[in-house]
C-alpha cells in the first residue's frame, strides 16, 4: 500500500494505491462534498487493504475527491460553486476546480473500472446507477455487484462515470444512504460489503470470501414525483419497497401524493417542509421485457 499526494497548489488530493497490476479498479468518493457515507466506506475499504489482502491487480482509492466542499459540507466547490460531478473531464470554473477534475481524470483514464460512491438522501435506498443499457461492458459489469437494485442513467454528460464509461471504461455509482453533510454508519458498512464483494467477483481481491450472487433487478431511468401542494411531508412507505402504479406513497398536509410508476420507491420526503412542484419521491421503474 502506497499512499500518494497529488499537490495541486491550492489543495493536495490524497490516494491509496494497492496492489500494481491490471486491472486497476479506481474507487471514488465525495465527488458531492456532502455525501459523506461514501467517504466513510472509501476510508474503511483502504483500512480493509491495507491489511494486507491478496490482489490480483490493483485498487485505486480516492475517499475525498471535492477537497473543499467535504470541509465545508457541500455539495459544490464552495471556492466557484461549481459541481465537479458535472465538469468531467476538463473541469470548469476556479483553476482548483480544473485543476482536481484533471487529476482524478487522469486516474480514471488509467483504470480498467470506475467505482463512484454517492449519496441518495438521508430516506432513501441504495442503488446502483449506470449506463446498463447501451454499453454491454457496462453491463457485465454491474451483474458482478451484489446488490439487488441497478437503475438506468439519464446518461447526463460531465459525470466521471459517465465519460469513463464513453471512453470504453466499465463504470458506474453506487448511491447509498446519506447527505446534507451526515453519514450512516449501517449503510456505510453496507456499502462496503458491495464494493468489496465486486472486487471479489471481478477476481481481484482475494480474501478467503467467495463472491456472493445476489439476485438483481435491472430498472428504467428514475422518475420523480412532485409535490402537486404545499406542506409538510408525510410519506407512508419506506425506501426500498415495492409499488403500484396508482399506489398512495404519503401526504403532503392533506393533499394525497401517489406513485405514476410501478417500481421500487428509492427515496422519500421525510420530516420536512415540501414547496409545490418540489420532488417528494423517486421510482426505479419497471420495464417490460
Amino acid at each position: 500500500m502506497s499512499l500518494k499526494v497529488l499537490d495541486l497548489g491550492e489543495v493536495r488530493l490524497r490516494y491509496y494505491v494497492f496492489g500494481s497490476e491490471e486491472p486497476r479498479v479506481l474507487v471514488t468518493a465525495g465527488i458531492h462534498g456532502d455525501e459523506v457515507t461514501g467517504v466513510y466506506a472509501a476510508y474503511r475499504l483502504a483500512e480493509y487493504l491495507s491489511t494486507g489482502k491478496r490482489l490480483n491487480g490493483s485498487v485505486v482509492v480516492v475517499p475525498v475527491v471535492n477537497i473543499l466542499g467535504f470541509a465545508a459540507r457541500t455539495r459544490f466547490n464552495p471556492v466557484d460553486y461549481v459541481d465537479l460531478n458535472r465538469v468531467f473531464p476538463d473541469g470548469a470554473g476556479s483553476i482548483i476546480t480544473k485543476r482536481i477534475v484533471r487529476a482524478v481524470w487522469e486516474l480514471a483514464e488509467q483504470s480498467s473500472y470506475v467505482l463512484d460512491l454517492h449519496c441518495a438522501g438521508l430516506n432513501s435506498y441504495q442503488y446502483i446507477l449506470a449506463l446498463y443499457k447501451g454499453f454491454p461492458k457496462v453491463k457485465q459489469f454491474t451483474d458482478l455487484f451484489p446488490w439487488d437494485t441497478v437503475v438506468e442513467s439519464t446518461g447526463l454528460r460531465g459525470q466521471l462515470f459517465v465519460e469513463a464509461t464513453h471512453r470504453g471504461i466499465p463504470s458506474a455509482i453506487i448511491e447509498t444512504v446519506g447527505g446534507d453533510g451526515y453519514y450512516n454508519r449501517g449503510w456505510g458498512e453496507t456499502l462496503l460489503n458491495v464494493v468489496l464483494g465486486t472486487l471479489r467477483a471481478l477476481g481481484v481481491l482475494e480474501d478467503g470470501e467467495k463472491p456472493r450472487a445476489v439476485e438483481k433487478r435491472y430498472y428504467g431511468k428514475l422518475v420523480h414525483v412532485e409535490s402537486s401542494a404545499e406542506g409538510f411531508s408525510n410519506p407512508v412507505v419506506e425506501p426500498g419497497k415495492d409499488v403500484v402504479k396508482g399506489d398512495v406513497l404519503g401526504y403532503i398536509d392533506n393533499k394525497i401524493i401517489t406513485s405514476p410508476a410501478t417500481g421500487k420507491l428509492i427515496r422519500i420526503a421525510k420530516d420536512v417542509y415540501i414547496f409545490e412542484k418540489e420532488v417528494f419521491a423517486s421510482i426505479a421503474p419497471v420495464e417490460e421485457v
